[in-house]
This record gives C-alpha cells, structure tokens and sequence, in this order.
C-alpha cells in the first residue's frame, strides 16, 4: 500500500494561513475541513492532523463521503481521483456518513450529542447550533471545556475553531446587545482556542489565538477579559522559562485591578510572585506575594459570577501554582509537600494531573530524590501522551537536565527510554 502524494502534493499547493510563506500544515487543513463541514452542514467533525496524516500515508484510502466532499472543496479540486482516494473493495461512494463498509476510523464521525450521552460521556460532545443566539455558543464553549478536561486538547480544538467561524460570521451581521455578548463569547472561545494550542505545543497559533481574543475583548471594551488574555501570555511565556517576559504581561495584566474579580487578581498575584521569584526576589517578597493571593480568593470566595474571568480559579489551583512558585524560588522540598498534598486528592482533570505531577517530579530531582522523580514521570507520561499534551511532555524533557547526575540510575534510564517513545508519532 503506497502513500497518497496526490492529496500530499494537493495539500502543500496552498498557501498556510498561519505563517506567510509556508505551506498549509495537516493541521490547518483538518482545520479548515471541519470548518467547511459546520457550515454546510451544522454538525460538528473531529478530523486532525493525525488522520491526515494517515490519509498521506495511504493507510485510509477511502475516507468518508463528508470528509472526501470537504478536502475537495477545500483543496479546490472537482473529483476524489484528484487527491488519489479511490474506492476500497469494501468502500461505498456517496454516503452521507460512514457505513460499515467504509474505511474509517473514530475521528471519521461527527460529534453528535446524542451519542455521546448512549456512550456515558453525557454532555461532552460539542453541540452543533443552527441558528445560534449568544447563549447557545456559551453553553457550547461550556460543553468544549469539559471535552478538554475529559479526553485532551486535541478532542475539543475542532469543535471551538468551527464555533469560532461560525461566532466570527454571526459577529458580521450583528447590532445591538447581542453583538456586545457576541463580543464576549468571541474573545472566551478565542483565548480558549489559545491554550488548546498551547498544550499541544503549537506556540504560532496559540500567540494568533490569544491576539484575537484580545481585539475582540478590546472591541467589548471587556477590561477583565483583556487582563485575563495577558496573564494567559503570561503562562505561555513560562513554558519558554521568559521570566522577563511573564513578570511585564503579568504586571500589565494587573492594571486594570478595579474591573477584576478577586480569582483574577489572585491569580495574577501568584504569577508576579513568580516571575519575581525566577528573577531573584527576596523571600519575604515571594511570600508576601503568595499571601496577597491567598488574601483576594479567600475573600473573594463565592461573589464571582460563573462567566467571569478568573470565576474557576480554586484553592486546589492556587496551592499547585504555589508549588511551582516555590520551585522556582529554590524551595522544591517544600514545593513537594504540596503537591503531593493536592494530587493525592485528585484533579478532576487527568491531563492536567498528569502535568502537575511532571512538574512535581522537576521538584524531586531538585530535592535530592532522583529515583522517585523519574518514576513519577514515567507514570503521568502515558496520560501525556494520549492527551497529546506536547506542554506536558516537553516539561518532562526539560526534568533530564535535572536528572543529568544521576543519568546512570535505571529509574533515570527508563524515563530516557519513554521519551524516546513519546517523542514518536502515535500509531496508526
């Protein structure tokens, strides 16, 4: 079974969205599939990268009917021939859906609520909205997040970019206070789109994400959302260990301290704690900081509305960025103590588990307790990958650097070896 170069070829024709001069990448083209297929017809698909990857590779030669209709018209070509799919033996052309005789595989299918809910996931499917007032894509976005908390970064991405399509093409013709809520919605479901791709390690499309969610926040004149959008900058920025640049956004995000809600500004007071503690702050002012924080959630606990910017920030979250705080101000073993104490307890979330408890193993090594740091690593990894968090894999890359003196350890050696596996494309 040979490759496909026919769609290959179709693909790197045209022109990247993202990057001027550059190809379209796998991404943006099972981007811009499930963004054609919701608005013709309504219903959310979960095509990606991976999948095209397989369709270059030869390995589905058949996609679905929806999905053939899409690449056509996206790739500008009039037959199935000219991106080289032709009818498996079993194959059936013309279908609306999948059949049992098509050569598919799970992210062929559209999200369709009702299935989801017959499966156990109740309410984690992005719900397709015809017609679609301010609170329907609200509640969508809500749906999306807990897609993301449950399987992954990945699973929710299709489902916001095509709300944001559809939200960007409602914002067109909109008046009044539902463009204002539009405004809003727009700049939520944009700076969410920012850190999907930020876990899954595309830094140029969460920085496009991120910008747009603050002009549609600036054109809302929506100062927490814009203050919320520069502390997410911020966090991007720590992935990269900027601490110059984290602590300038952090401190930006904070002028607006009049307009926000007490999770924000305690949030934005634990990450000026850290940038401060990476660029030599004192301990009294690191902790003083972490205190400030601590002050504005406990004061602040039960008077934010749901929606509101910085509303979901918790004492659980609180207590794990403190750890990493701690870390960074040369204090791990006390960083250990708390997260152990949060873990132990559960994150609802298993991707974010599996990143905490990565950063945790970072604090272990810097403790003095190399074995037990790379056993934990090896544990979260696999949840790492199967959520394809490149964020949480890329922090356990940076732990070798803590681990080199003790490279000849077994524990430290095993965790090399799952890195090694991590770092190669999934399965077929």
């Amino acid at each position: 079974m040979g490759a496909n170069d026919a769609l290959r070829v179709a693909r790197l024709s045209r022109p990247s969205s993202v990057l001027d001069g550059e190809p379209m990448s796998r991404g943006e083209l099972a981007d811009a599939v499930n963004a054609h297929l919701w608005q013709t017809t309504h219903t959310r698909y979960a095509l990606d990268a991976h999948t095209i990857a397989r369709y270059e590779r030869g390995v589905v030669r058949w996609p679905s009917a929806a999905y053939r209709s899409a690449l056509r018209a996206v790739l500008g070509v009039a037959t199935d021939a000219q991106l080289g799919f032709r009818p498996t033996r079993r194959g059936r052309a013309g279908a609306d859906r999948p059949g049992p005789g098509d050569d598919v595989q799970a992210a062929d299918l559209p999200f369709d609520r009702r299935d989801v809910l017959r499966t156990g996931m109740a309410g984690l499917a992005a719900v397709a909205i015809v017609e679609a007032a301010p609170a329907d894509y609200r509640r969508e976005l809500e749906h999306l997040q807990q897609l993301d908390r449950a399987q992954g970064s990945d699973r929710a991405l299709s489902g916001v970019l095509g709300a944001l399509t559809s939200i960007d093409t409602a914002l067109r013709a909109s008046r009044g206070a539902d463009r204002a809520s539009l405004l809003g919605i727009a700049a939520r479901s944009a700076e969410f789109a920012g850190f999907l791709y930020r876990d899954l390690g595309d830094r140029v499309r969460s920085l496009h994400w991120h910008d747009r969610a603050m002009e549609w926040a600036q054109q809302g004149d929506d100062v927490a959302m814009q203050s919320y959008v520069l502390l997410r900058k911020a966090q991007a920025a720590y992935d990269q260990r900027d601490a110059g640049r984290m602590l300038d956004l952090t401190l930006a995000a904070g002028r607006g301290k009049a307009a926000l809600g007490p999770g924000l500004r305690a949030e934005i007071h634990q990450q000026r704690a850290r940038g401060e503690a990476m660029l030599g702050a004192t301990d009294r002012d690191v902790r003083r900081r972490l205190d400030e924080a601590r002050d504005e959630l406990s004061r602040g606990a039960g008077r934010q509305a749901p929606d509101e910017p910085g509303a979901h920030y918790s004492e659980q979250l609180l207590t794990l960025q403190t750890a990493v705080c701690l870390t960074e101000a040369g204090r791990p073993a006390e960083a250990v103590v708390l997260y152990q104490r949060i873990l132990a307890g559960g994150i609802a979330s298993a991707r974010d588990d599996a990143y905490f408890r990565i950063l945790l193993s970072t604090s272990l090594a810097l403790s003095g307790e190399p074995d037990e740091a790379a056993r934990t690593a090896c544990g979260a990894l696999p949840v790492a990958v199967a959520t394809h968090s490149r964020r949480s894999i890329a922090e356990a890359r940076s732990l070798l650097g803590a681990l080199r003196p003790w490279r000849q350890r077994s524990q430290v050696r095993a965790l090399e070896d799952a890195l090694r596996t991590a770092a190669q494309p999934l399965p077929s």
